[in-house]
């Protein structure tokens, strides 16, 4: 099934410490988060990269974010560490699959991703650090599921 990569949980988990403690030095998130020091370095480097978050150099430096948190989408965290989501391959070009334009499951796949990538740009880096999330999001998941289709009781 679908599982969000190690880098981008980690990426999240390092945002929203950033989110509570301003600023803080690779080793402090690191050790805070039980997050590898060297793979988590490659991470803030990504993510500094997108401009999420800025690095200050000297004795007391170390990471902040770049924007405030409520203005941060995790659509942008996501794109930052992985890219573009795409559940199968032929989201962006369908004629790489053997079916091509005639694939009826590539209509599933593109809903899926338009879903996804709605969600994460509903989202923001601030409503992920807050204990509340649960009850600000509920409404995306209390979405009525689509009516049934009749298929004439066969």
């Amino acid at each position: 099934m679908f599982q969000v990569p190690t880098k981008t949980q980690y990426a999240i988990r390092a945002l929203v410490h950033l989110v509570h403690a301003g600023s803080a030095s690779v080793a402090t998130i690191a050790e805070a988060e039980h997050i590898p020091a060297k793979y988590l370095e490659a991470i803030l480097s990504q993510l500094k990269s997108a401009g999420l978050v800025i690095s200050d150099r000297g004795r007391s430096g170390g990471y902040r974010l770049a924007r405030a948190a409520s203005i941060i989408q995790m659509s942008e965290v996501v794109q930052a560490t992985e890219g573009e989501i795409r559940p199968v391959e032929c989201i962006d070009n369908a004629t790489i699959c053997v079916v091509s334009e005639g694939c009826l499951p590539r209509r599933f796949w593109l809903g899926l991703k338009k879903t996804v990538d709605e969600y994460l740009a509903s989202v923001t880096l601030a409503e992920i650090a807050e204990p509340g999330l649960a009850n600000s999001l509920s409404a995306f998941r209390k979405r009525p599921a689509p009516a049934k289709m009749n298929n004439g009781g066969n």
